[in-house]
């Protein structure tokens, strides 16, 4: 069935609505009867949520709302000894991460964060095309990013190839953390990196998020499980995105471990902003639809050629861009 489309009357209609829904929710007298919140867990229709004075509310999600994500902030009907709490408006958001899911929909993953922690390790082995696309989400959000070579302690002189491709993320202006659980080295420096931040951990499943989460916050005692000795990858331990509070000021969301995130992407403009080195190459193409594949006057081409960009981000560029070509956008 072909999807009906709004009206700009209609949608102007909705977006008035929910404008009301939120002032009329936010005008009530604060005495037990409503509150403002932040999402800190999402279980399906269950939702947890933390009031300004720490307490934890379990609540319903009115289903005129839309979706949520952690870190939305919410008005809500506080639960009683015997009914769930009642969500009835999500707050502007600041960004949203999303991702795509099944059937091609996005979902969304956390909500008003101040930084993007890409986690990747020494074992299993960084995917450097899974981290561009991080990368190419976070610019287009305008937050910041930082990323976290974990496991540092299990290097040997056949991972320096591993140690400096991320290290070049570093040349791009990126914030690079080398980790060590085990010997405790960086955690200092994540730390202070996470302070007076709301940051989301973010990776494949078997980087160690959890264990570093572990540590940065023992109080969570958040369940670890190994890398899998048959396929090298790890099994996925977080079930659901939670918030927790940071000793030194901020807050941390640790997502579900990912194997194949794809931000959602609507055009050639997002992929382009999303690769800074890319976006910073001055002039112009000789040809106006060029396709900085193989055209002569190609400004992206000729910073391939002089080392401004490197092959490994070109090749994630147009691989990025064949992907979105592939889903006819």
């Amino acid at each position: 069935m072909t999807k009906r489309r709004l009206t700009e009357q209609q949608k102007r209609r909705i977006a008035r609505n929910k404008s009301e829904q939120l002032d009329n929710s936010t005008s009530i007298d604060n005495n037990g009867i409503q509150l403002s919140g932040t999402v800190i867990s999402h279980y399906g229709r269950e939702v947890v949520v933390e009031s300004s004075d720490r307490n934890t509310h379990v609540c319903k999600l009115r289903q005129n709302l839309g979706d949520i994500a952690c870190g939305d902030r919410v008005v809500f009907i506080p639960q009683d000894t015997t009914v769930h709490g009642v969500i009835t408006a999500i707050e502007p958001r600041d960004n949203l991460l999303e991702k795509i899911g099944f059937g091609n929909k996005t979902k969304p993953v956390a909500a008003n964060v101040d930084q993007v922690v890409i986690v990747c390790s020494i074992e299993p082995a960084p995917n450097l095309y899974l981290i561009d696309r991080y990368l190419v989400a976070i610019e287009n959000l305008n937050t910041e990013a930082t990323l976290v070579l974990n496991k540092i302690d299990l290097s040997e002189a056949s991972h320096q190839t591993i140690i400096d491709s991320i290290d070049h993320y570093r040349v791009l202006g990126y914030t690079v953390i080398h980790t060590s659980v085990k010997t405790d080295l960086g955690l200092d420096t994540l730390k202070n990196k996470l302070c007076n931040t709301t940051s989301i951990f973010v990776g494949l499943s078997g980087v160690g998020k959890t264990s570093l989460i572990n540590r940065l916050i023992p109080e969570t005692n958040a369940s670890v499980a190994e890398v899998s000795e048959t396929s090298g990858e790890g099994r996925h331990t977080t079930t659901v995105s939670s918030l927790y509070h940071l000793g030194g000021g901020g807050c941390l969301i640790d997502s579900p471990g990912v194997r194949d995130f794809t931000p959602h992407i609507c055009s050639k403009a997002e992929i382009f902003h999303g690769f800074v080195e890319v976006r910073n190459v001055k002039g112009k193409c000789k040809f106006a639809n060029c396709s900085h594949q193989h055209e002569p006057g190609c400004v992206i081409l000729q910073a391939v050629k002089d080392g401004v960009i490197s092959d490994t981000r070109y090749s994630s560029y147009q691989h990025m861009l064949g992907d979105l070509k592939n889903t006819g956008a």
